[in-house]
């Protein structure tokens, strides 16, 4: 079965909708955001077959559809809109590093606060060295802001996983170089099912120290979440590089 561009484009509004509302998505709903002249009935025809395909699923309690981690990997690869940061989070951002440059781990955990507050979950940050992992986990308790964490069950299993520091470090250690996304079963099988990890490596005078990133349901923000990421990882280096009098301060 082939994926149109029709598909494509219910598939991408099912899932915008999905990450925002965190409601199972039915065709009504869809029929008023998509901007097709298309009927209810061609709309749920095309949905029985994405779910056909693998990329929705059909939960017992809705008639909706829901995105499946072959959905949000496609959604990342290739539909999701390109977050740019707004000036004033830039500042923020750059000052807030700034103001709390002092030995490497301090700065860190403090940019491991920042990014947890800023995208509402659980944030992480290590600094690696030759012998060691130090690692900071910050905002666990921010999982109780989503939906998915409601059930008291599945709340205990994530504070449990966060709190093995251990399953962390190695989880984060396979991670490649660079910005990094695992959704759901990409994951090692230390990683309870619907969660994503996002990752970016940081460096300091050009030696990549660590890894700062999040951990949360696999219908986060991508989008926004990458964008934050990747420009906080990026001005670690800058504000340890003018806090030593060098380098020359930029907006990017």
């Amino acid at each position: 079965m082939e994926l149109t561009e029709r598909k494509l484009k219910i598939l991408q509004a099912i899932i915008t909708d999905f990450i925002q509302n965190a409601e199972p998505v039915g065709s009504r709903t869809l029929s008023k955001l998509l901007d097709m002249d298309i009927s209810p009935a061609t709309i749920r025809n095309e949905m029985s077959d994405l779910e056909e395909m693998g990329y929705l699923y059909h939960p017992h309690t809705s008639s909706g559809r829901v995105p499946s981690d072959k959905a949000y990997r496609l959604y990342v690869n290739s539909l999701m809109d390109k977050y740019e940061l707004a000036q004033n989070e830039k500042q923020r951002i750059k000052k807030e590093l700034r103001m709390h440059i002092a030995e490497l781990e301090h700065t860190v955990l403090h940019a491991s606060e920042l990014l947890s507050e800023i995208t509402n979950l659980t944030s992480f940050a290590t600094v690696e060295d030759m012998q060691d992992i130090s690692l900071f986990l910050r905002g666990m308790t921010r999982i109780f802001a989503h939906p998915e964490y409601n059930n008291i069950e599945r709340a205990r299993s994530f504070l449990e996983m966060v709190d093995n520091r251990e399953t962390i470090a190695s989880e984060l250690a396979a991670q490649a170089e660079g910005l990094t996304i695992r959704i759901g079963d990409e994951n090692s099988e230390r990683i309870i099912p619907g969660t994503s990890i996002v990752t970016a490596t940081y460096h300091v005078d050009g030696h990549t120290v660590g890894k700062l990133g999040v951990i949360g349901p696999t219908r986060m923000k991508y989008g926004q979440i990458t964008g934050v990421i990747e420009y906080m990882s990026k001005n670690l280096d800058k504000a340890f590089k003018l806090s030593d009098g060098g380098g020359v301060d930029t907006d990017d």
